[in-house]
């Protein structure tokens, strides 16, 4: 069932702006949204600013005066799109309470509608290569990902608030593994574990679609073709006109889980389609990096 985006003239926080908070400001843009965007970075916010997509603020959660910037951020916000990374929303303790009071300074406004947090597939751990959906339950094996599990609960604390959980980003500027290969590093993890992606310009689109009103808490955004890693490099590889990759049989630092996402319930709920059907399309779509020089 397909669902509209909000209408025109609906303002739109989106907190934690960078790579895909700007395809997602350009979109909600384009139909005719009116945003106010937050980034902790202050280059960042030199860079949104020359965008000219809207109101641009900088901001820390792990500041003192957080809770009343985001109140006055947020005055006459009607959703809000949460994209921040996990290490945003803890403090020096390890503790998540930063994150948790945004979440109660959201829960206190009371023209706020639907709000989105986007979170990662990692919440599902290590699934032997079965196939995972939105209705999965979270099974963490990481630091990280128990920490997203963690993040995702304080959010779920306010029944309008919204859950998508990305697979691997990738898109203009950004491709999974292409600078390791640049640099003629053996590629670390299990070659076979299966890999999920998005396209950015997807991801934005559903992050949109997901802030009308339904029923549903979490949603998958995937492109729906999982692909094994030992497939997804030889192919990276020759897109670049670099040697095969070499696998050093090594673990990968943020591990190479393997499971296979499912879009089809998402797709059914929400209508979304993504534009980019696998990787292979969305890379065809370019630009693809340029390698740097091996030596």
């Amino acid at each position: 069932m397909s669902r509209p985006t909000p209408a025109a003239g609906t303002v739109l926080l989106i907190i934690g702006c960078g790579y895909l908070g700007l395809a997602l400001a350009t979109r909600a843009r384009a139909a005719g949204l009116t945003l106010r965007l937050t980034t902790r970075s202050a280059a960042r916010v030199a860079t949104l600013n020359a965008a000219g997509l809207g109101e641009v603020a900088q901001l820390d959660l792990g500041a003192a005066d957080a809770a009343a910037r985001v109140t006055a951020l947020a005055r006459g916000v009607a959703h809000v799109v949460c994209l921040l990374p996990p290490s945003a929303g803890v403090d020096g303790a390890n503790s998540c309470a930063p994150f948790a009071q945004l979440c109660a300074v959201l829960s206190t406004l009371p023209e706020l509608g639907s709000a989105v947090m986007a979170s990662s597939t990692a919440v599902y751990g290590d699934c032997a290569g079965a196939v995972v959906n939105a209705a999965t339950p979270c099974t963490p094996d990481t630091p990280r990902a128990q920490r997203l599990c963690d993040l995702e609960t304080h959010w779920r604390g306010r029944p309008e608030n919204r859950i998508v959980r990305l697979a691997g980003l990738y898109g203009p500027g950004r491709v999974v593994g292409a600078a390791g290969l640049a640099r003629g590093e053996p590629v670390s993890g299990d070659r076979d574990a299966w890999l999920n992606l998005i396209h950015r310009s997807d991801a934005a689109a559903l992050l949109l679609r997901c802030l009308a009103p339904a029923t549903a808490a979490v949603e998958l955004g995937c492109d729906g073709a999982p692909v094994t890693r030992r497939d997804y490099y030889h192919y990276l590889a020759a897109q670049l006109g670099l040697l095969p990759p070499l696998f050093s049989g090594l673990p990968a630092a943020r591990g190479s889980a393997s499971r296979r996402c499912d879009r089809t319930l998402t797709t059914l709920r929400t209508g979304w389609w993504p534009q980019y059907r696998d990787f292979r399309a969305g890379l065809a779509a370019g630009p693809l990096p340029v390698p740097g020089p091996l030596g």
